[in-house]
């Protein structure tokens, strides 16, 4: 009796017609061509004859001989064409019923250890395709939601630039007095939705995997830009910021980096230290470089994170006091900066006393 990885071997191009016949009318988009429609399967088949041959040769069921490359790149391509999820699968059961007929119609009697390893491939087959099928669709519509994002808020900075200039001219004139309610109450209505604005363009940049735009700064001289930056709003807490960086020689070391993501995610975390810790304290700022990658540490004074809040820190829209103002979404976008990187971000609680966020990145960025 002549084994099925013979019969299939000699009976391939009659499998992916039968295949075809079995799929065309019914699974297959308009518009996909013949070429296009059969794509990554006589791979797919040729791996089966091997996995049989195998089978004959040892009685086992072998693994996929190429680790289900050939199934992921024919879901990553059955999503370009527009196959839906259920025409994968389905279109793998076709192929599976295809080599069965093929074998009976050469008058092959397949054996269950034979139908066993088809199964085996079958299935192999269809988990691969689905979750690259799955993996690039989300993929894709995350990229579509960031693009959205970052459009909306473009478009909301012209308004909000020219409300912003309209207060401006107001108090100016006096039309409406600077001391006023109403007066602070815009301001702070426009700073913040300024402040969203920013966020959500910092959050859909890095989130759609832009390439970085890389940039050289001295250690010392990012610590002090982040510094400076906080100081309006330490002074109307009384909060010290102290900057080191160890050892003092080090601060000449010069980095290679993405600077506005940098710089956003560094401004966050030390505005976060200000924001959180207790009036008339220390806002710490420490920075280090061991072998390839730089360390910077944010240490406050806010007493400490409550339970479960170390956890949830870097996730958007959690703040970490419900009592301040804002968005929750500083934390997340350091996390962002540092990943787009190759870095990484954490926590270490230090309870009744504050917390020391230390922001990781390598000296030389993976791209």
């Amino acid at each position: 009796m002549q084994p099925l990885h013979d019969v299939l071997n000699t009976r391939r191009e009659e499998v992916i017609v039968r295949w075809k016949t079995m799929v065309e009318q019914t699974i297959v988009p308009a518009g996909t061509s013949s070429t296009e429609l059969v794509d990554h399967l006589p791979l797919f088949v040729q791996e089966v004859i091997r996995a049989l041959k195998a089978h004959a040769g040892s009685g086992a069921t072998p693994p996929s001989s190429d680790d289900g490359r050939v199934a992921a790149e024919h879901g990553e391509q059955r999503l370009r064409l527009g196959f839906s999820l259920d025409s994968v699968v389905r279109e793998y059961g076709a192929l599976h019923d295809a080599m069965v007929a093929t074998a009976q119609a050469a008058g092959a009697t397949l054996t269950f250890g034979e139908f066993e390893v088809l199964a085996h491939a079958t299935t192999t087959g269809i988990a691969n395709a689905v979750v690259e099928y799955s993996r690039q669709r989300d993929a894709e519509l995350q990229r579509q939601h960031n693009e959205h994002v970052a459009f909306i808020a473009h478009e909301l900075r012209n308004p909000l630039g020219t409300a912003t200039s309209a207060l401006h001219l107001l108090k100016s004139s006096r039309q409406l007095p600077a001391e006023s309610r109403e007066a602070a109450a815009l301001d702070r209505s426009l700073h913040r939705m300024s402040e969203l604005i920013d966020h959500s363009l910092t959050v859909a940049r890095v989130a759609s995997g832009i390439a970085l735009r890389l940039e050289r700064i001295r250690l010392d001289q990012l610590l002090e830009e982040a510094e400076t930056l906080a100081v309006p709003e330490a002074e109307q807490k009384q909060i010290a910021i102290r900057v080191d960086v160890d050892p003092p020689s080090g601060g000449e070391c010069e980095l290679t980096l993405d600077l506005r993501l940098v710089r956003s995610a560094l401004s966050n975390l030390v505005r976060n230290a200000v924001k959180y810790s207790d009036p008339g304290g220390l806002v710490h700022l420490r920075g280090r470089v061991a072998r390839d990658r730089v360390y910077i540490e944010v240490e406050d004074c806010c007493g400490g994170l409550p339970p479960g809040k170390v956890e949830e820190a870097f996730a958007p829209f959690v703040r970490l006091n419900s009592s301040e103002a804002g968005f929750g979404l500083g934390l997340a976008i350091a996390k962002q900066a540092a990943d787009a990187h190759g870095g990484a971000i954490r926590v270490q609680n230090l309870p009744g006393k504050g917390c020391i966020f230390v922001l990781e990145i390598p000296l030389t960025p993976l791209r």
